[in-house]
C-alpha cells in the first residue's frame, strides 16, 4: 500500500479520535457534576450510565 493510499485513512482515524476525546471531556464534566452523597450507589450507577450512553451511543445509530 502507497503512502497517497493510507493518508485519507489517517485523517479519517484523526478525526474520529478527535470526536471521541471530545466526548469524553463532555461525559468527565457531566459525571463530576453529579454529587455521588445524593444518590445511592444504584441510582448514581444509573446516572452515570445514562449519561454514557446519551453521550457516546447516539452517534452510533
Amino acid at each position: 500500500m502507497e503512502i497517497s493510499e493510507l493518508e485519507p485513512q489517517i485523517k479519517d482515524t484523526q478525526d474520529e479520535l478527535i470526536r471521541h476525546q471530545q466526548k469524553t471531556k463532555q461525559f468527565k464534566e457531566y459525571v463530576q457534576g453529579l454529587f455521588i452523597d445524593v444518590y445511592t450507589q444504584d441510582e448514581f450507577t444509573r446516572r452515570v450510565d445514562a449519561i454514557f450512553n446519551e453521550t457516546f451511543k447516539r452517534d452510533n445509530t
